[in-house]
């Protein structure tokens, strides 16, 4: 896969291979919740769900030990979720820490909110500490981490198919139903992402989202779209170029991959990274999924790369996939 600098939500953040074993073993993790090196990244399941991090830049996650957390109340740690050894150093948490997520959402109190803030602390939203601060990337990676499987969590009370309860096991990353068998797991959605270039080579495709408002209101991304059912991530794309702005794809070519846990609906979304060559320039924009596209020339798309297009249009910032597959081509002799 190509290296793009500047991209989240890549590498490792812990040791997920070490945590196998453990994960099935009780005693095991238990030993590691009652042992020195256990750290917990408070988390915050807000409308736009938080990790607490400093309030200065570059912002840095809070790691508290067990003794900290256990100070919002005695049960504040039953509902932890274990992430694992820490593989990248944060402010905090070294190498030998082992790396829990807590939702503490249900202790916070006035008071509590008062001591964050008399501590240089505040609650930070995933998106906004992912593609607005300068926070090292191994603290966005392992915040993404913490609140996927938070918010899952949080989302998975009762199984579908029963209705009944669940409790979590193997440290929080499955749950299981109450006195029953059957288990649930975190959810990755496949989004098949793309740049559509024009068959002479001299052009690119890009649209603005219905939904652009305040700081994305100029913003023109790539095409995108859910991998539905019985469908590659090929054919996925070729359906949404079609179905989003009318244009038929001659080639598709798989790029690279990028865990997106900030995804439209809350959940954690895997974007698939494609390149395409269009059929033709011809366009048949639906308006019903889309609020404008059209074809850019290199110029323009340096321009938006630079934020110095005469009317103000922009491309994705460096933390997403599109902004690396728009300037990929842009840069290219």
């Amino acid at each position: 896969m190509p290296h793009f600098r500047g991209m989240r939500f890549v590498g490792q953040p812990v040791d997920r291979a070490a945590t196998h074993k453990v994960r099935r073993d009780p005693a095991a993790l238990q030993n590691i919740l009652d042992g020195p090196n256990a750290r917990f990244l408070p988390v915050h399941l807000v409308k736009d769900p938080a990790v607490l991090t400093t309030s200065t830049e570059p912002l840095a996650v809070i790691w508290w030990t067990r003794a900290e957390l256990l100070a919002l109340g005695a049960n504040a740690d039953h509902g932890a979720i274990y992430l694992g050894p820490v593989v990248e150093c944060s402010r905090g948490a070294d190498q030998r820490a082992e790396a829990f997520a807590v939702d503490v959402g249900g202790f916070l109190t006035t008071e509590l909110a008062q001591s964050l803030a008399s501590k240089a602390q505040r609650w930070t939203s995933g998106r906004e500490l992912a593609l607005f601060t300068k926070a090292a990337d191994a603290d966005v990676s392992m915040a993404g981490l913490a609140l996927a499987l938070s918010s899952w969590s949080a989302s998975a009370q009762y199984h579908p198919a029963s209705g009944l309860a669940t409790i979590p096991v193997e440290g929080g990353v499955k749950r299981q139903e109450v006195d029953g068998r059957r288990k649930l797991y975190p959810r990755t959605d496949p989004v098949a992402i793309g740049l559509i270039v024009s068959p002479d080579g001299m052009r690119v495709l890009l649209h603005k989202r219905k939904d652009a408002r305040g700081p994305y209101q100029h913003l023109y991304t790539c095409i995108s779209g859910f991998v539905v059912q019985c469908e590659s991530v090929e054919d996925a794309f070729m359906r949404e170029a079609c179905e989003e702005v009318g244009v038929e794809l001659a080639q598709v070519s798989l790029l690279a991959s990028q865990g997106w846990p900030l995804g439209r609906s809350g959940a954690c979304e895997l974007m698939v990274g494609c390149t395409a060559v269009a059929a033709s320039e011809k366009l048949q924009v639906n308006l019903d999924e889309v609020a404008d596209a059209r074809w850019f020339t290199k110029a323009e798309v340096l321009c938006m790369l630079e934020r110095r297009h005469l009317d103000g249009l922009v491309v994705p910032p460096p933390a997403a996939i599109a902004h690396h597959l728009i300037s990929q081509w842009a840069s290219a002799a």
